[in-house]
C-alpha cells in the first residue's frame, strides 16, 4: 500500500516551512483569544487625597501640553494672535496681552506677563524658559512718561543718548541718526527719518512720538562747495552718506572704464547706487569738465563690432541697429535710433555721447 503524502507537489524542505508557518498562525490565534478574556480594571481615584489628585491632574495637563506644543523663544512685547494661539493661550488671554500693548506699555518681566495674561501656573511653567525680554529696564511703562529723562525733545538738538531712550534704537542706530542729521543740516520734516539706514517703520513711529521739530535748520548759512566728480577720490565719495568703501571703488572703476563722466545719467549705471545716494552725490559733486570722448563711432559707417564698442550698446543691439540701417537707409538724427526694436530708451542720452553722424 502506497502511503498518502502530505502536500505532494512540494519537496521536503518546502513542506516543513509551510507546516512551521501554519503552527505560528495557530499559536497566534490562541494568544489573541486568551488576551480577550483579560479584564481591565479602571484606576480607582475616589480614595486618593485631593492634594495628590490635583497634582496628578496638573502633571497630566503639562504632559498633554508638552506633546501638543512646539515652543520657540518669544518676546511677549511682540506677541501676535497666531503666536499666542500656538503657545496655548486662550482668545481672552491673547486680547489682554494685545490691549496691554496698545495702551503703550511694555512687559518688564516674565511675572508681569503672567499676571496680565492671567496664565495658569502649569502653562506658565511650560512657557517661562522660552520667554525672552530684553535686559534693559524701563523707568516707566509708558513712552510719554520717559520724556523726563531726555535732554531735549527737539530732534535737531537731541544727542545720540537721547535717541537711545526710544525702544528699538541702540548705539549704532542713534549714531546714524545724528550723522544723517548733520549731513543734511538738520531735519526739516519727520519724513526724512525714513532715509536713515536700518530704521524700521515701527521705530520711526516711536521717534515721532517723542521728538518734534522746534528749531528749523538755517540752510542759508551752510554753503557746500561742489567738487568735480572726475577728479574725486574714493575717500571723497565715502564722505557722502550712504556710500561705503565698495560703492566708492565701483564709482571710480566705472569712471575709469568710461574715461570720465560726461553726463549725470551715467551714475545710474553704477551697480548698487540707490537713487537717494545719487541725489546726495550731486549735492557734493559736479561735472565741471565733461570727459572728452576721444573716438566717437560713426553711426552710419560702423559695422556690428565697431558699434558694440560703445559701452552702452551690446552686440545684439548693434546687430539690430545695422539691420534697421540696411532696411531704412542712413540715420539723419540720433533720435531715429528710438525706432530700432528693443532700443533702450532710458540710455539714449548716454548712447549718443559716443556716436557721431
Amino acid at each position: 500500500m502506497i502511503p498518502i503524502r502530505l502536500l505532494p507537489y512540494f519537496n521536503r524542505s518546502q513542506r516543513r516551512g509551510i507546516l512551521l508557518l501554519l503552527s505560528f498562525i495557530f499559536l497566534g490565534q490562541i494568544a489573541i483569544w486568551q488576551s480577550g478574556k483579560l479584564k481591565t480594571y479602571p484606576i480607582q481615584t475616589s480614595n486618593i487625597p485631593s492634594e495628590l489628585q490635583q497634582q496628578y491632574d496638573s502633571l497630566k495637563k503639562i504632559a498633554l501640553q508638552q506633546q501638543k506644543l512646539k515652543i520657540y523663544p518669544f518676546n511677549p512685547n511682540y506677541l501676535s494672535d497666531y503666536k499666542g494661539y500656538v503657545l496655548g493661550l486662550t482668545p481672552e488671554q491673547i486680547d489682554k496681552v494685545i490691549n496691554f500693548r496698545k495702551s503703550g506699555k511694555y512687559f518688564r518681566s516674565k511675572q508681569e506677563f503672567k499676571q496680565v495674561a492671567d496664565l495658569s501656573d502649569s502653562l506658565f511653567q511650560i512657557l517661562v524658559p522660552y520667554i525672552k525680554i530684553p535686559d534693559f529696564k524701563f523707568k516707566n511703562n509708558s513712552f510719554q512718561n520717559k520724556h523726563k529723562s531726555l535732554t531735549t525733545n527737539d530732534i535737531n538738538m537731541a544727542t545720540a543718548k537721547d535717541f537711545q531712550s526710544v525702544y528699538g534704537v541702540g548705539p549704532i542706530l542713534s549714531k546714524r541718526i545724528v550723522k544723517y542729521r548733520n549731513l543734511i543740516g538738520g531735519f526739516k520734516n519727520m519724513a526724512q527719518l525714513n532715509k536713515v539706514y536700518g530704521l524700521e517703520p515701527e521705530v520711526v513711529a516711536r521717534i515721532k512720538q517723542k521728538f518734534v521739530i522746534k528749531s528749523i535748520p538755517q540752510t542759508q548759512n551752510t554753503i557746500i562747495v561742489k567738487k568735480p566728480i572726475n577728479i574725486a577720490t574714493e575717500e571723497d565719495f565715502q564722505k557722502v552718506y550712504g556710500i561705503g568703501k565698495k560703492l566708492a571703488r565701483r564709482i571710480v572703476n566705472y569712471r575709469q572704464s568710461l574715461g570720465g563722466f560726461s553726463a549725470k545719467e551715467q551714475l545710474n549705471d553704477v551697480y548698487g547706487l540707490s537713487s537717494e545716494a545719487i541725489e546726495e552725490l550731486w549735492k557734493n559733486f559736479k561735472i565741471a569738465n565733461p570727459a572728452k570722448i576721444r573716438l566717437k563711432i560713426n553711426l552710419n559707417d560702423a559695422n556690428i563690432k565697431e558699434l558694440a564698442k560703445n559701452p552702452y550698446i551690446s552686440y545684439q543691439l548693434a546687430k539690430k541697429i545695422v539691420t534697421y540701417r540696411t532696411l531704412n537707409g542712413a540715420f539723419h538724427t540720433f533720435d531715429e535710433l528710438l525706432k530700432v526694436p528693443d532700443y533702450p530708451v532710458d540710455k539714449h542720452k548716454r548712447i549718443k555721447l559716443y556716436l557721431k553722424l
